[in-house]
């Protein structure tokens, strides 16, 4: 058995009129800090040329079927008339794959999800797919920055809704965050430990103007942390700006893996007091690991086709085959 880490990238031909290609690619994870990765292309999810928003952003695997689903961007990257049409999750698009897809019902029926950019993973008691979606940048159609989390049931075709203790009608609507000024488009659930409540956001982006930053999301309310800022080994804060997937393995000693757009893999560590601590309170002068404060190492590069220039491979998650 070893740890795999799957990755989806955008259109591959960018035509319109041609439907959508994403091609999927499959890579060892590192054990330590090394030099190139080489990826091997599992499958290509194809999907109608109807869908203005086919972008597979978020993947994440189930902890019981050890499989993994894809869900798609919030919105249209076309402002300044962004749209919701439809919630996409594409099931079973790792090795073997037989992807399948299905469309969630929105509950309730006016909901739209906030954002343009998206992460997800399994979790929770009962397992469900969570998708986070937010804004990086408050140009984006006019909305500002922030994130919110939404909750998509394994039932076919299953319900998506709003993960908010008191939703007001901007937040169902899409056009207001629950999280205003935090932005995550990465997100990983911690499925070993018991509870299957925890969980952590990210955010490698300097542009959103507040660096590079992990958060702790509450599952039940839809909340994020303060943010945990990332710093470089030698103690210096984390300077990379570009779209994130994030994932724990799910065997053995638990790790927790970031992954940028341009196919960079980050391990994250230093992170353990805060990932035990009650509440949402991170960030204050508390702890014994610096505080509000967790290192991101770079394993690796993987080398991907077109990456970043042509194609960008902003979901990730990890598979123990």
């Amino acid at each position: 058995m070893a740890l795999y880490g799957y990755t989806i990238g955008e259109d591959r031909d960018k035509n319109p009129n041609n439907g959508k290609q994403l091609d999927v690619y499959r890579f060892l994870i590192p054990s330590a800090p090394g030099g190139s990765i080489t990826p091997t292309r599992v499958g290509t999810v194809n999907l109608a040329g109807t869908v203005t928003n086919a972008d597979l952003e978020g993947l994440a695997t189930n902890p019981t079927t050890g499989r993994i689903s894809a869900v798609n961007e919030a919105r249209a990257t076309n402002p300044p008339n962004p749209i919701d049409p439809a919630v996409i999750v594409v099931n079973n698009v790792d090795q073997p794959f037989a992807p399948a897809t299905v469309l969630a019902t929105r509950t309730p029926s006016n909901l739209l999800r906030f954002g343009f950019e998206s992460g997800a993973d399994f979790g929770g008691t009962p397992t469900a797919l969570y998708n986070i979606s937010g804004n990086k940048t408050a140009n984006l159609g006019g909305e500002p920055v922030g994130s919110s989390l939404y909750k998509i049931t394994t039932a076919n075709p299953g319900t998506i809704s709003l993960v908010d203790s008191t939703p007001t009608s901007a937040e169902i609507r899409g056009t207001q965050p629950t999280n205003p000024g935090k932005f995550a488009d990465g997100l990983a659930i911690d499925n070993l430990n018991p509870g299957n409540t925890r969980a952590f956001a990210s955010d490698f982006h300097t542009s959103d103007g507040n660096g590079n930053n992990l958060y702790k999301v509450d599952l039940l309310t839809g909340q994020l942390s303060a943010p945990i800022a990332l710093r470089t080994p030698s103690g210096q804060p984390l300077n990379v700006d570009a779209d994130s997937g994030l994932s724990f393995t799910n065997v053995g000693s638990q790790r927790l893996i970031g992954w940028l757009e341009t196919g960079a893999i980050y391990e994250i560590t230093g992170y353990q007091d805060e990932l035990a601590a009650s509440g949402l309170g991170l960030g204050s002068a508390t702890g014994t690991n610096g505080a509000g404060f967790a290192t991101a190492t770079l394993l690796g590069n993987v080398n991907l086709p077109n990456v970043a220039s042509a194609v960008q491979y902003e979901g990730f998650t990890i598979v123990n085959e």
